[in-house]
C-alpha cells in the first residue's frame, strides 16, 4: 500500500467502520453512543497502521543515519508510531468487543450470514 491520499483514506476508513457498524448494529441504544466512537478511532487506526506496516515492509524498521562524518542506524519513524498505535488499537478494539452482548462469559459474535443460515437450518 503506497502512500495514499486523504480521499483514498477516508474510503478505506469508511468501508472498515461500515464493517464494524455490521458487527454491534444489535447493541442496546446505551451503549451504541460509546461503540460509535470507538469504531471511529479503530477504523482510523486500522487504516493508518496498514500504511504504517507497508511503509516499514518497504523501508525496513531502521535506516542509516547520517549527519556530517558521523553515520548511525536510527529507528525508522513509521516503526516508532506503529509501535505506540497497535498498543493503542489493540486496547481500543478490545474495548469495543466488550461492548458485545455475552452469553457464559464470552462475547456473542453473529453477523447476518450466520443469523440467515441459523434461520434457515430452522426452517428445515
Amino acid at each position: 500500500m503506497a502512500k495514499l491520499s486523504k480521499k483514498k483514506q477516508d474510503i478505506l476508513i469508511d468501508e472498515e467502520k461500515k464493517r464494524l457498524l455490521d458487527i454491534f448494529n444489535d447493541i442496546p441504544d446505551s451503549k451504541m453512543k460509546v461503540a460509535m466512537n470507538l469504531i471511529e478511532r479503530v477504523a482510523f487506526m486500522k487504516v493508518t497502521l496498514e500504511i504504517l506496516e507497508d511503509d516499514i515492509k518497504t523501508r525496513g524498521p531502521t535506516y542509516l543515519f547520517q549527519n556530517g562524518s558521523q553515520k548511525m542506524k536510527v529507528e525508522n519513524p513509521s516503526q516508532k508510531s506503529y509501535n505506540t498505535m497497535i498498543n493503542r488499537f489493540t486496547t481500543a478494539h478490545e474495548k469495543l468487543l466488550n461492548l458485545l452482548p455475552k452469553e457464559n462469559g464470552e462475547i456473542v459474535y453473529v453477523t447476518r450470514e450466520v443469523t440467515e443460515e441459523v434461520d434457515d437450518f430452522e426452517k428445515f
